[in-house]
């Protein structure tokens, strides 16, 4: 455990030291400051697979675990993010990403691609993701920590 809690650091220290660093102005909205309190939030909508680690006025911090076969209900990340882990690649992998729009009422299949990737350990930034589900529809289990980071307002 210290040695995520280290790496996470260490992670968003760099984020927020980096030229490229700039502060998000955003609303002090409940589905930014407070994540969990969407309907829709992975953490709400998914609490099998997305357990927080960590979370205070700047962070929230995810374990995400995703067994073979499993598949996550529709949900939302309203947050950009670091997401890092071992791809799982090397063991064979492979997901069905699927993507909806909420219309009417209720959450319509926009797309659907499966993806494999490649062998390795990985960090990879990401913006706000809208209503998506995940499918491990390969033979081994993940886990990634994403590191979400909230607007400056969150913290006033």
């Amino acid at each position: 455990m210290r040695g995520v809690v280290a790496s996470v650091a260490i992670l968003v220290l760099g984020l927020a030291t980096s030229a490229t660093a700039q502060p998000q102005h955003l609303p002090p909205d409940p589905t930014f400051c407070v994540p969990d309190s969407h309907p829709h939030d992975a953490v709400t909508a998914a609490p099998y697979s997305h357990r927080v680690l960590f979370e205070d006025e700047h962070v929230r911090v995810l374990d995400i675990r995703l067994p073979p076969g499993a598949s996550e209900p529709v949900h939302i990340h309203a947050l950009p993010s670091v997401i890092f882990g071992e791809t799982g690649g090397d063991g064979g992998a492979k997901f069905l990403y699927t993507e909806y729009r909420w219309m009417n009422g209720e959450f319509i299949k926009v797309s659907q691609n499966e993806i494999e990737p490649t062998a390795g350990t990985r960090a990879v930034w990401t913006g706000p993701e809208g209503p998506h589900a995940i499918t491990n529809i390969g033979p081994v289990g993940v886990q990634f920590t994403r590191v979400e980071l909230k607007p400056e307002s969150c913290a006033r």
